[in-house]
């Protein structure tokens, strides 16, 4: 798979969850992915992870992507980006983030590693 056509898979997955195309960004990650974020430790099935971000996200007023820098190796890209939330409340915070998708060789995402302040984002959830 060429780098170009990482990064727009890359890409595509994050528009997904910025638009809350939830089923789009499901149908982007192979059924038997798998996930792990630096807050929990705990490896999970990578749908399950999107399924929490999901009531995450929808809690939300407003959250997008923005400023990504990749590198993009043999079948993964590292993307480091910054995460603007904003709550019902008006209340605003962005988060560095750093994020490695490993992709299948069909294109599917088969694991997501995210690793991200998580005292700032709990400050933030709070």
């Amino acid at each position: 798979m060429t780098p170009d056509a990482l990064k727009k898979l890359t890409e595509d997955f994050f528009a997904a969850i910025t638009r809350r195309d939830w089923a789009d960004a499901l149908e982007r990650v192979r059924p038997d992915g798998r996930a792990q974020q630096n807050i929990s430790g705990e490896e999970v099935d990578a749908r399950t992870l999107l399924t929490s971000m999901r009531g995450l996200v929808e809690s939300l007023k407003s959250f997008t992507y923005e400023n990504p820098r990749r590198i993009i190796g043999e079948l993964a890209v590292v993307e480091q980006h910054d995460v603007r939330m904003t709550r019902k409340d008006g209340r605003e915070i962005v988060i560095d983030i750093c994020v490695l998708l490993h992709f299948d060789e069909s294109g599917k995402i088969i694991r997501i590693d995210e690793y991200l302040d998580s005292a700032a984002a709990s400050a933030f959830l709070a």
